[in-house]
């Protein structure tokens, strides 16, 4: 007899068999999975990590290198020393700051040169009262009109700290171009302290030269420096070292002459009238700007000058130059005449005053002879002479030889 058995029973107890045994691996399976998605993420993050601190190096690097310009300057209190005086240094001199090129130093037209060791100085505030402030160094700057032009005068102040209310040395100085066609400073005025006697000028005679100016116009100039505690001074409060005041003072002798007389250079507010011949000789001693006069005996009338070129002969004058200028003065062999005219070939008719057609022919070697026209207030100038004759109103001059 065949006996069907029931098989299924016993299938699923096997299969259920199967599946419990192969619980743990899959347990073993998944843990390893968990282990290995936890370390992606972890290697995930590492690297990210590493990303963003690479991009903030990268960050820093680019700032250092591009925005090093944008960095602060730390301040710094020492600075380099400089002399008050060309000659002598003095010990109170000696605290003086240089922040300026050596003397005559030429600054090149693009813009200023710096001093290796520090950075270069801001351009000085227009406002004396709010100046800029750089290395504990305040400037003031001002415009000043003088002979003919305008000049910059700067000035620089030191403070020990930048929270001293006290500067401890000051300077001033001006930036010219030179007869080179290239700028060089000059330095004018040390200060060195708010209680000293300032010294001028500094620069040598050389460099004040190479842009127009002499000991006495220099001290002039500094005369307009500003000040940040409103201090002002006249040529003759400055003081400096003794071989430059024995130059200057043998500079400003006048020597007199007698019958002859400077053409030209007046001063403004010439003449000075009703004075004598000593008077006039005093006044232009004491007066840096005057360096000749011309004394007219017949009216007491002095004439100052700035400079003098051309000597004349006229017996109702007396002149005087001071040395600095003896060097430049010709003299001219005109012998003048009045109420007379010169006959002879006119190379020349302008109008002009008398004192300048005399200047004119006197420097013109081609000029022999001249006629002015006072009513009319023309010049002529000859270069050939026939003859001459009397005629109203008009004054000449005749050199005696071409020299």
């Amino acid at each position: 007899m065949l006996v069907r058995h029931n098989t299924e029973l016993l299938e699923q107890a096997i299969d259920l068999q199967v599946k419990r045994s192969a619980i743990p691996t899959l347990q073993a399976e998944a843990a390893a999975h968990e282990t290995i998605a936890r370390a992606n993420a972890f290697r995930r993050m590492a690297t990210g990590a590493a990303i963003a601190v690479a991009a903030i190096g990268i960050g820093i690097g680019t700032w250092l290198v591009f925005d090093r310009d944008a960095l602060p300057v730390a301040q710094a209190p020492t600075v380099a020393k400089s002399e008050a005086s060309t000659k002598e240094p003095t010990k109170s001199a000696d605290k003086s700051v240089e922040r300026l090129p050596p003397d005559g130093e030429v600054v090149a037209k693009q813009g200023k040169t710096s001093t290796p060791t520090s950075p270069e100085p801001q351009r000085p505030s227009t406002d004396p009262a709010n100046p800029d402030t750089f290395d504990f160094v305040k400037f003031a700057i001002r415009k000043v009109p003088f002979q003919g032009s305008t000049w910059e005068l700067e000035s620089g102040h030191h403070f020990g700290t930048e929270k001293d209310p006290i500067w401890d040395t000051a300077w001033c100085y001006t930036r010219r171009v030179a007869n080179s066609g290239v700028e060089v400073q000059v330095r004018l005025v040390n200060r060195p302290s708010p209680t000293s006697k300032p010294l001028a000028p500094v620069s040598s005679p050389e460099t004040l030269a190479s842009i127009g100016l002499d000991d006495s116009t220099a001290r002039e100039l500094a005369s307009h420096c500003p000040w940040l505690d409103d201090a002002t001074f006249v040529p003759n409060d400055f003081d400096m070292d003794r071989e430059r005041k024995d130059a200057l003072a043998t500079a400003d002798v006048l020597s007199v002459q007698d019958g002859w007389d400077v053409m030209g250079g007046d001063l403004p507010g010439m003449p000075v009238w009703n004075v004598s011949i000593d008077q006039c000789q005093a006044q232009c001693q004491a007066d840096g700007q005057c360096m000749a006069f011309t004394y007219d005996k017949k009216h007491a009338a002095c004439f100052m000058k700035n400079n003098g070129s051309i000597l004349i002969r006229n017996p109702d004058a007396a002149m005087g130059a001071k040395r600095a200028i003896q060097g430049n003065l010709q003299y001219s062999s005109l012998v003048f005449a009045k109420g007379t005219v010169v006959i002879g070939g006119a190379y020349s008719n302008v109008r002009a005053g008398y004192a300048d057609c005399v200047l004119a022919c006197a420097t013109d070697e081609r000029c022999l002879a001249f006629n002015f026209d006072g009513p009319n207030k023309m010049c002529a100038m000859l270069d050939s002479v026939t003859s001459s004759s009397p005629f109203k109103g008009v004054e000449s001059g005749l050199k005696a030889t071409r020299g």
